[in-house]
């Protein structure tokens, strides 16, 4: 492994593939064109994904480079001219949006590329003040996977849980949900700091990954006919 330039750290370790033996030994010209995949197309920093490839020279080392930096990883092609190999996406520091990268594989006369996105992992809502007995807001998350429900779970002051809510379905290949005005407490709550959990699983738990917290604090009314809050 090699650190890029841009200290966007990045593995590959190459995994052993079964090498079959190949009928007459076809000619490099008679090769498929090279294509490498990877699998997902979207990472948080320092996630894990496979990186396959075809067409390359049979038994042959290959070398990778992540949007033109100096080479990342190494390996060995198959007798069939694949790449399978262990993909470790770099360290991403953006909070607000995705961003797109190229990942090249080289094995000396062939050339293949693919690119992928890397994701924060956010989750927000807006507005962020209000009477919290009447406020609606629109809740944004990212990176939280595709094709997930997204639920928040609501821990009391007491530190818990009173109520878990699905506010909606990720899409796109990073996972992300824009919803529509929701209350923001559909329920009768208290006075404190209110911690919400926002992930993928239907059941709260400290432990689950990945996750996201946010906490709002509902401070007691100046007056009987007034509220008024804070984000902690």
């Amino acid at each position: 492994m090699i650190r890029s330039r841009h200290a966007a750290a990045a593995r590959l370790a190459a995994l052993s593939l079964a090498a079959a033996a190949l009928a007459g030994g076809a000619a490099a010209s008679a090769q498929a064109k090279a294509r490498i995949t990877l699998d997902p197309g979207c990472y948080l920093s320092n996630d894990t994904g496979v990186l396959t490839g075809r067409g390359f020279k049979p038994n042959a080392t290959w070398t990778a480079k992540l949007s033109g930096t100096k080479e990342l990883g190494s390996g060995r092609t198959d007798g069939r001219g694949r790449v399978r190999a262990r993909f470790t996406a770099p360290a991403y520091e953006g909070r607000n949006g995705t961003r797109k990268l190229t990942l090249s594989v080289t094995d000396g006369p062939n050339v293949a590329s693919t690119t992928f996105l890397m994701s924060p992992l956010t989750a927000s809502f807006t507005p962020e003040s209000g009477d919290p007995a009447r406020l609606r807001v629109r809740w944004r998350v990212l990176g939280i996977g595709p094709r997930r429900g997204v639920y928040v779970h609501y821990i009391q002051p007491n530190g818990k849980l009173k109520r878990t809510i699905r506010i909606g379905t990720s899409d796109g290949v990073c996972g992300a949900l824009k919803t529509g005005p929701i209350a923001l407490f559909p329920f009768r709550y208290s006075f404190g700091l209110w911690r919400f959990q926002v992930d993928t699983s239907r059941r709260w738990s400290r432990r689950t990954t990945p996750r996201l917290t946010i906490r709002f604090r509902i401070a007691k009314p100046r007056s009987a006919s007034g509220r008024r809050r804070a984000r902690g």
